[in-house]
């Protein structure tokens, strides 16, 4: 990668080492990493004969409402190149989205991701059931490859002209985030076509890459219009929890004008032990 971290940058306020009062809490990249190798390691280990047919996605299982597995496929990979590599671009890429979107919202990515192109290879492999008469339905479609997709576009979007080092034939080639991740999905695209219209497959979940890629260009594109939407428009638990909000703030201005005036006209030594706290958590709120 051709950016570049501080490595001097003082503590933040409150750190001391290993003395810290503050507890360090896991980022998202090392809870889905963590998570993603004890699947393999566990699956290796009983011989892919537990884990991975309880987990692994094909066409069959979701025609028996096995919906899980659209979540539990993304966990699972066939070796420790298919597994080394996801986890690897996760790490270099996701942990600057993370850092952009915030813990929550880049699980949200990431698993959504997965869930859409888990649902677009399910679709892939129905089409070429059909067409091309291939025993398909029970193909296991396996790997954080679809994830991971999204995270590439998100960092494209988010930092569109990040250099990125990509080694062709054992050379590195600077290339552009935004040029990587479009040459990525005009590449998987190609391999798609090619296989609806000449029945030419292999082993790689093209389809997966692609829904992938596309999750994470609208949720980086569009996420918060959408998000701002689903918070005004969400039903009616959505519309009375909002109407709630609405009146407690109006509620905390009226009294915090009503402080205020006592203030002017009393000092604020009138001020009760209630009314101060009051204050600060107003106060505190507001700062965040």
């Amino acid at each position: 990668m051709a950016w570049h971290e501080t490595w001097n940058e003082p503590p933040p306020r409150g750190a001391r080492g290993f003395f810290s009062r503050r507890p360090r809490r896991w980022s998202a990249i090392g809870i889905l990493v963590l998570v993603t190798v004890a699947v393999y390691v566990l699956d290796r280990a009983t011989g892919h004969k537990i884990i991975a047919p309880l987990g692994a996605l094909s066409v069959n299982s979701l025609v028996r409402l096995q919906l899980w597995r659209l979540v539990t496929y993304q966990f699972l990979h066939g070796g420790f190149w298919h597994i080394a590599i996801n986890m690897l671009i996760l790490w270099m890429l996701g942990r600057h989205i993370e850092q952009g979107l915030g813990r929550k919202r880049f699980c949200y990515l990431y698993l959504l991701s997965g869930v859409v192109g888990g649902l677009c290879q399910v679709a892939f492999n129905v089409l070429m059931t059909r067409w091309y008469g291939l025993a398909a339905l029970d193909h296991a479609t396996v790997g954080a490859s679809g994830s991971v997709m999204g995270v590439l576009m998100a960092f494209a979007v988010l930092h569109p002209r990040q250099e990125l080092y990509v080694f062709i034939f054992f050379f590195p080639l600077r290339v552009e985030a935004r040029w990587f991740a479009l040459g990525y999905f005009i590449l998987e695209s190609v391999y798609a076509w090619q296989a609806l219209t000449l029945g030419l497959v292999d082993n790689v979940a093209h389809a997966a890459h692609l829904g992938g890629l596309v999750v994470g260009f609208i949720w980086m594109k569009f996420g918060d219009r959408v998000a701002a939407w689903w918070r005004y428009h969400g039903g009616p638990a959505r519309s009375q929890h909002t109407s709630q909000s609405r009146r407690r703030e109006e509620a905390d201005h009226t009294e915090v004008d009503r402080i205020l005036r006592k203030i002017h006209e009393q000092g604020i030594d009138s001020l009760s032990r209630r009314e101060k706290m009051f204050l600060q958590e107003t106060s505190r709120k507001h700062r965040q």
